[in-house]
């Protein structure tokens, strides 16, 4: 039996990859920093999946030590464990900065560093990281976030070229809006100051647009799962708004991107964003849906 270890697993798109796995034929490993709070692995485990909590912590060394050590080789590490901020890069409190790269970044470094011996032993099995739409594209103060998912998008990469040879497969999956509790489980960093109103609205109106149909936990794992047991692509987009946003942010050099976003007419901002898009993405999709009722 292939087996699985994947962290962040107490609820979101970590839970459902587990639960697919072990319905798939995997022996998962599910990661958590208190599984024993997590009521879908729990009624996971009494519903008789192949399915077996751990503790684990990717901040600390030792967790990560002891975990690795109480599930011993696997054949596919699932790097989903995540934390989410958002504040201006001025005003982000450093120890709130180090928290988003010590779970988000180095984190997903510790568990790779700590399964790639007995992957590379065996010249076989999978690594993939879980990302986002922003480690392709920011947007203002969502920097910090963007910036660590860009530093784990850029470690897949080179871990690719690094370990092919090894028969080793790495992916990185990119979604864009999730349905997901992690933006409500951190307070705001800081609340923001006026000077920073204009990006904030701007950035929460992309946001909240995008939430009404946000993709499902669901399709992530599915994607998580094609990437560990198929060859594919090494960057997986996820999501609607994660293809519009990628093709878009192509389409921009860094200045018209900046531009765009510094303009100071919230309309002309609108207009120039949409234009970018080809699609009404700073609207939700029932208010677009109605636009184009009533215009029939």
């Amino acid at each position: 039996m292939l087996s699985a270890l994947i962290t962040g697993t107490s609820t979101g798109i970590g839970l459902e990859t587990a639960l697919l796995f072990a319905r798939r034929g995997f022996r998962v490993y599910a990661g958590a920093r208190n599984p024993a709070a997590s009521e879908g692995l729990q009624r996971a485990v009494a519903d008789g999946l192949s399915l077996t909590p751990i503790a684990l912590d990717v901040d600390r060394d030792e967790s990560v030590r002891q975990a690795v050590a109480q599930v011993g080789p696997v054949d596919v590490l699932v790097n989903n464990a995540g934390i989410a901020s958002s504040a201006a890069v001025e005003l982000m409190p450093m120890e709130e900065i180090r928290a988003l790269f010590e779970t988000n970044v180095f984190g997903a470094v510790r568990m790779m560093q700590a399964v790639l011996p007995s992957l590379r032993e065996r010249r076989a099995g999978a690594i993939v990281n879980v990302t986002s739409i922003a480690g392709r594209i920011t947007v203002p103060c969502h920097g910090y976030y963007a910036a660590t998912k860009s530093a784990v998008a850029t470690l897949s990469e080179t871990l690719a070229m690094e370990v092919r040879p090894f028969g080793i497969r790495v992916a990185n999956i990119q979604p864009g809006v999730i349905l997901t509790p992690i933006w409500g489980k951190r307070e705001p960093a800081v609340p923001e100051v006026s000077d920073y109103g204009q990006g904030l609205a701007r950035t929460s109106r992309l946001f909240l647009a995008q939430m009404e149909g946000g993709t499902s936990p669901d399709v992530v794992a599915e994607a998580i799962y094609r990437a560990a047991t198929e060859e594919g692509p090494l960057h997986v987009l996820v999501g609607d708004d994660a293809d519009v946003l990628a093709v878009a942010r192509a389409r921009a050099t860094p200045d018209e991107w900046v531009s765009i976003y510094a303009e100071p007419d919230e309309q002309r901002f609108v207009d120039r964003f949409t234009q970018l898009c080809s699609a009404e993405i700073l609207n939700p999709p029932s208010l677009n849906a109605q636009r184009k009722a009533a215009a029939r």
